[in-house]
């Protein structure tokens, strides 16, 4: 990564300087630039401060707990069902196809589904392949169940960015989420490892499950919070 910046960094120079903006272009600039200035003196709803924060809390925590089994999938994949090295390469191969494929869909629907009800559906969803994953022994089934987790994994990471732009368009809630996923998924290696310790590869799922299942409610109160935000502000710009 750092090689390819540092070619980026050269390359930009060879990059066409921007044209003079048309005197009308400019007025549209300072026009739009004062209404964002407004926007964000707007102090957001005390509803918005509680959804915001709780949307926080409850990404870190499933961050942390969809990343706790993607860093024990390797160990629990050879213990549990026998999985190879290449079978593992192949698994975390396809999770990351089925994680692109997921997102590509999405971006067809749109939001004609909503936020809230499918935050919860897939949540949910999730919380049960986690426990299937925890009982298989077939290495080709392994791999199966972890690839359609990853793929539900995506859709949900994906609603979880849509909800927080949603919740403010000034982006004061999408920066912080992604901080907390970076911060929860740094502890995932050390959480996986001691809950496999400590309850065994079927507890250490069962767990995770849990999580998903509780995460659902407020997960999926606030989604559809943003939802509501989102159609008002619509109708109070037409």
């Amino acid at each position: 990564m750092a090689v390819f910046s540092l070619v980026a960094l050269v390359l930009v120079m060879w990059l066409p300087g921007a044209p003079a903006a048309p005197v009308h272009a400019e007025a549209a600039v300072r026009q739009e630039s004062s209404a964002a200035t407004r926007r964000s003196a707007v102090k957001p709803s005390r509803t918005v401060t509680i959804a915001g924060f709780t949307l926080l809390v409850v990404f870190a925590l499933w961050a942390a707990s969809e990343d706790s089994l993607w860093a024990m999938v390797g160990v629990m994949g050879a213990d549990q069902a026998g999985l190879t090295p290449e079978g593992l390469g192949f698994a975390l191969s396809g999770a990351t196809a089925g994680g692109l494929l997921a997102s590509i869909g999405l971006m067809i629907v749109g939001d004609r589904l909503g936020r809230g009800i499918p935050l919860i559906v897939l949540l949910v969803i999730g919380g049960i392949l986690k426990i299937v994953q925890g009982t298989i022994s077939d290495p080709t089934l392994f791999v199966v169940v972890f690839i359609v987790w990853n793929t539900v994994y995506a859709l949900v990471f994906a609603f979880f960015i849509s909800t927080s732009a949603a919740l403010d368009v000034d982006g004061r809630w999408s920066g912080p989420l992604l901080a907390t996923y970076l911060v929860g998924s740094a502890l995932t290696p050390v959480i996986g490892a001691n809950l496999v310790a400590a309850l065994g590869y079927q507890g250490f799922t069962i767990t995770l499950a849990i999580a998903s299942f509780a995460l659902a409610v407020p997960a999926g109160i606030v989604g559809l919070l943003s939802r509501r935000l989102e159609r008002q502000a619509a109708e109070v710009a037409a």
